[in-house]
């Protein structure tokens, strides 16, 4: 596949490797990270050149995680404030997923792309639960460039041998940052019932 994919970039250059992190992230089936270790490796053929081949990871990939924030925002946000009344508990649910995703999701947006089959959804949902797009920018540009950054460096350093320690280093980095987010969603978890057991405490008081 990534023979294929290599042919492709070589081919049609920088807009190709654009386009195919832009799809990607979109939800097209493909493997962003693969691919970013893969156009690492070709920098260290000469190839490609090692910043824009990072500038053009990152911003393919930071532009369609904004874009899928857009599409959440205005399609999906639209149809539950119209029809979520309707749903009854499920709109229920809903209105306490945003609440949750406004105060811990957010650091799923960052954490996310490092975990497969994550960092296609949760743009969507930022945009669905209405996070401030300030705050979705900076966790979501900031995650988005360590990523493209770690991985572009890992293929260009490791060169003919990406293919030998990229499967390790990818699966070890989604359980480790899978681990983060549950251990940050744990401690929200208690930090809000702290909260619920101190708020009648503080109703009797007055």
């Amino acid at each position: 596949m990534m023979s294929s994919f290599g042919g492709y970039i070589t081919q049609y250059g920088y807009g190709a490797l654009f386009g195919l992190f832009f799809l990607g992230i979109l939800g097209m089936p493909l493997p962003e990270e693969t691919l970013l270790v893969f156009s690492g490796f070709l920098v260290s053929l000469g190839k490609l050149e090692y910043w824009p081949t990072l500038l053009v990871c990152y911003f393919g990939s930071v532009s369609a995680m904004t874009a899928a924030y857009w599409i959440g925002r205005t399609l999906g946000y639209a149809f539950l404030e119209r029809y979520g009344k309707r749903l009854g508990m499920g709109y229920a649910v809903y209105k306490k997923t945003e609440d949750w995703f406004n105060r811990v999701g957010k650091w799923a947006l960052p954490v996310g792309y490092f975990i497969p089959g994550v960092r296609q959804f949760t743009a969507y949902f930022a945009g669905i639960t209405r996070l401030p797009f300030p705050g979705f920018m900076l966790y979501t540009y900031a995650g988005g460039l360590f990523w493209s950054l770690l991985f572009v460096t890992v293929g260009w350093q490791l060169g003919e041998r990406w293919e030998e320690v990229f499967a390790s280093l990818s699966r070890n980095l989604a359980i480790f940052f899978l681990g983060v987010l549950v251990i940050i969603a744990i401690g929200s978890y208690l930090r809000h019932l702290r909260q619920a057991a101190r708020k009648p405490k503080r109703e009797e008081s007055q």
